[in-house]
């Protein structure tokens, strides 16, 4: 199976080449003399047209192009950003994911490739944190506000990498355009629609080969993808089909602390395992801090996930008039998903232990005894629809509008996890032999199907003519957001089934946040430039229940807890004045109040697995942030007598102070992991941003881009436990480092290498687990380096190669642990698209000093 993974892409790497090979000999076939045809006339190739020059977010006069990001953002927040050139020329592509790596203070929490659970780390918030951050497609939120965790990721599946044409960040929540659940950043994925026929396939396969403790594994993966698309007149169409089959290392390793000595008849003598450091303090039953570090014994691995997901998208569009579109798509995305685990303890007759009866423990001699946490596959099947209609006008003239309505619905998705996997032994002799066995062939099944979200923004721009002590700019608009939670915890007679017996927990509710904002840009003199924002938010939770009593069956159902409903109203101002010192040089002062409202889960959800239990709060309320940001920026233009095309530095002190800070503490135990949301008083996050870019340096084509954050962040008040006051907000690294340098001579040839690190964290409220680069409840530090060459060796055909982490850096995140050194291979044919329309009219040319190609750096004003 894992061999088929790889023989997925490369299989597909094969195929190109042979067509490649055909259509060199086509074009190298012996003209015929046909006697009297006349020769044919002389060919006059036209001039190129001319540059299209782009403003400071790669907005151009043409309409639908450039950055999807509306230009006001920019002079409110800093705005970090990347292009399909440059992520096409840096990044190992295999998901749409990892095309946000390399952004200034961020981190996908991709743990392996195809990770479904790819969450986002922004400046202040940490991978636990997903909704704290915002992610768009185009004008589609394609954020999953049913719950605030690991578990609920963007939807990157429903955006294919080959669409892509650019990404767009901005830090902190300064736009009254956006909600309170940007507190830590908005990420912008603008897509293209096709001007001409174009068709795209590329297939990419990887190898790691991945070593921890006793876990040996070589994972294969392949990828493939294909798109066709064209224009005809005024409509135009998407066809894209995405196939990724994807192997992934071990996610947590069964970690077991020593005891005193096991009683007579539960003292099971057995080998194997590795002595490892016990790190997994957190917080007691009586809230005070419970420490870490002491000895104990990693037993096995669990979580290798194998998954194949298929995602086929159609989207189409209608051009009503030049700068007016309607736009409809539709995508739909499936999973299934099985996850292995690898027993490192056997009997002394060689039977492999995946689990231990009630009581029994191993005994491990002058180091005591430990339980065995339990090693559990999954099994997971998932069938999600998406779709989206937008109506949208760019003229950039005196009004434009942006009407988006979308709908996501969890058609299937569910989780089947053994209750106790393997022969498990219950009863042991004087000599430490097991006596008496017991399998238990039972599960659970987490049933999320049913689960879906309705969201409707429309957004407005006016920019009237007439001087009223300045030119104005305003925004206005109005969004309507509903997630409904509906989700089901069963126990089965078989693992594998999902026919029940009996339902363990059973949790519905919804909520609804309706909003208005108004937004004016006033440029009351030449080099001031003032916005004054506001956002009226109206959030409610309601129909919410569950049911967690264990024994609810089909014949004897138990009555639902309900909850109350809960209302809430926020009015957040906002406010920006930037000072153009020079023409290059500029200096903006940022001030913001946002409020994030708990996501249905939080209040609603609780669940209780073999490995996880999530424990829900419908007393939450809603977070306050205020922000604070300082920014300058400057852009030097043929600097050093023009050895250097452009340098970009920019410098960023930022402070935000929040309020009923809404906190989801985990706590590791073993194999499962424990899990409850709460409110903290008050927290702080200041820190530094600085960020340097630099293109053509001395030689055309290479550039370089390196950014730091460092951030210090204090619980300030806690009421519920004031011990904690004064400690580090979980899971914020202290210093996150990023570098990129590329260069690209010419149309053909590009080779690229990437930097990111980030010191450990603690994960708990009590920042007992010190030990940050142990395995066990921590975050670790990282270091990795990346590196990329892409080569065009045929016309319309590019084959790339890389590494990720070429120093083979272990690192995880609570418990789970980053890919090793992984290898990849791949090829892409390109018929037509933006690749020859940019060499024919040299945009995106690095150095080019015009259009997209002076925009694609990480900097924009």
């Amino acid at each position: 199976m894992r061999q088929f993974n790889l023989l997925t892409g490369v299989s597909v790497c094969a195929l190109a080449f042979a067509f490649s090979a055909a259509g060199n000999a086509q074009e190298a076939l012996p003209a015929i003399d046909v006697g009297a045809a006349p020769p044919p006339p002389p060919f006059v190739v036209a001039p190129p047209p001319p540059p299209l020059v782009a403003d400071e977010l790669g907005h151009t006069a043409k309409p639908f192009s450039g950055s999807y990001v509306p230009a006001s953002v920019a002079h409110v927040g800093d705005v970090s950003s990347v292009t399909r050139q440059e992520i096409d020329q840096t990044v190992n592509v295999m998901t749409s994911a990892e095309s946000i790596q390399n952004l200034p203070s961020t981190l996908v929490r991709e743990r392996f490739i195809g990770d479904r659970n790819a969450t986002i780390e922004g400046r202040i918030n940490n991978p636990q944190d997903s909704a704290r951050t915002m992610l768009y497609a185009d004008g589609v939120l394609l954020s999953n506000y049913l719950g605030n965790s690991y578990a609920y990721p963007p939807r990157w599946n429903m955006v294919a990498p080959v669409e892509i044409e650019r990404v767009d960040a901005m830090e902190g929540p300064f736009s009254a355009l956006y909600g309170g659940n940007s507190e830590s950043g908005v990420y912008t994925i603008t897509t293209r629609m096709p001007e001409h026929f174009e068709f795209h396939v590329e297939g990419n396969s990887s190898v790691q080969y991945f070593h921890w403790f006793e876990d040996k594994e070589t994972d294969l993966s392949g990828h493939m993808s294909a798109a066709i698309g064209d224009r005809m007149e005024n409509f135009s169409y998407w066809l894209i089909y995405d196939r990724l089959d994807a192997q992934g290392q071990a996610q947590t390793f069964s970690q077991n602390q020593f005891t005193p000595t096991c009683t007579a008849g539960k003292c099971l003598s057995a080998f194997g395992g590795v002595f490892a450091p016990y790190v997994a303090g957190g917080t007691g039953s009586n809230g005070f801090p419970t420490p870490g570090g002491t000895l104990g014994n990693i037993a096995g691995a669990a979580g290798a996930d194998h998954s194949e997901q298929h995602f086929g998208k159609v989207k189409l569009a209608y051009d009503v008039t030049p700068a007016t579109r309607l736009a409809w798509q539709t995508g739909f995305w499936s999973l299934v998903d099985n996850t292995t685990v690898d027993p490192f303890m056997y009997t002394t007759n060689g039977i492999p232990l995946y689990a231990l009866g009630s009581g029994v423990k191993i005994n491990d001699g002058p180091f005591g005894s430990y339980a065995f946490g339990a090693l559990n596959p999954t099994h997971s099947n998932a069938s999600h629809l998406m779709n989206s209609v937008e109506f949208k006008s760019d003229t950039k003239g005196l009004f434009d509008f942006d009407l988006v309505g979308t709908q996501y619905n969890f058609l299937r998705d569910y989780t089947n996890t053994y209750a106790q996997y393997g022969a498990v032994p219950t009863k042991v002799n004087t000599a430490g032999v097991p006596t008496a066995w017991n399998i238990n062939p039972t599960g659970s099944n987490v049933n999320q199907g049913g689960n879906f979200w309705r969201t409707f923004d429309a957004r407005f721009i006016y920019r009237p003519d007439f001087d009223l002590f300045g030119k104005h700019i305003i925004s206005f608009g109005l969004s309507d957001w509903l997630y409904s939670l509906n989700s089901m915890q069963t126990n089965t007679d078989v693992a594998t089934a999902n026919y029940y017996y009996d339902i363990q927990t059973v949790n519905y509710g919804k909520t609804d946040t309706k909003s208005t904002y108004v937004q004016d840009e006033w440029k009351f003199l030449p080099q001031w430039l003032l916005t004054l924002g506001a956002r009226g938010d109206w959030w409610t939770a309601f129909d919410g229940s569950n049911d967690s009593l264990n024994n609810v069956t089909k014949s004897n159902p138990s009555p639902l807890v309900n909850y109350a409903a809960a209302y809430k109203g926020a009015f957040s101002p906002k406010g920006s004045i930037e000072y153009h010192v020079t023409p290059d040089f500029l200096v903006r002062v940022s001030i913001d109040r946002a409020y994030r409202f708990p996501t249905v889960a939080e209040m609603f959800q609780a669940i209780s697995t073999p490995n996880t239990v999530i424990t829900n709060n419908p007393n939450l309320q809603p977070e306050s942030t205020t922000y604070y940001d300082l920014t300058a920026e400057y852009h030097w233009h043929n600097a050093f007598d023009g050895k250097v095309g452009m340098i970009m530095p920019r410098l960023s002190l930022f402070s935000a102070d929040s309020w009923n800070y809404i906190y989801s503490q985990s706590n590791t135990i073993g194999a499962t992991t424990l899990s409850q949301t709460l409110n903290i008083g008050k927290v702080n996050f200041h820190g530094i941003e600085g960020v340097l870019s630099m293109t053509d340096v001395y030689w055309h084509g290479l550039g370089f881009t390196t950014s730091a954050t460092f951030t210090d962040s204090k619980i300030l008040s806690d009421s519920l436990a004031p011990w904690f006051e004064g400690n580090q907000v979980p899971r914020i690294p202290r210093i996150r480092l990023h570098g990129t340098i590329s260069y690209a001579p010419n149309d053909t040839f590009s080779v690229a290498a990437t930097m990111r690190f980030a010191t450990g964290s603690f994960v708990s409220l009590a920042n007992t687990d010190f030990s940050h680069d142990t395995y066990g409840s921590t975050d670790s530090s990282y270091l990795v380096f990346d590196a990329k060459v892409q080569y065009k060796f045929a016309p319309d055909w590019t084959a790339t190669a890389g590494i990720n982490n070429i120093g083979n850096n272990k690192a995880f995140v609570n418990p789970n642990p980053y890919p090793e050194r992984t290898f990849f291979l791949g090829v892409r044919y390109d018929f037509g698209g933006p690749q020859k329309q940019q060499t024919a009219t040299s945009l995106g040319a690095p150095g080019s000093g015009l259009g997209v190609g002076d925009q694609s750096s990480t900097l924009h004003r």
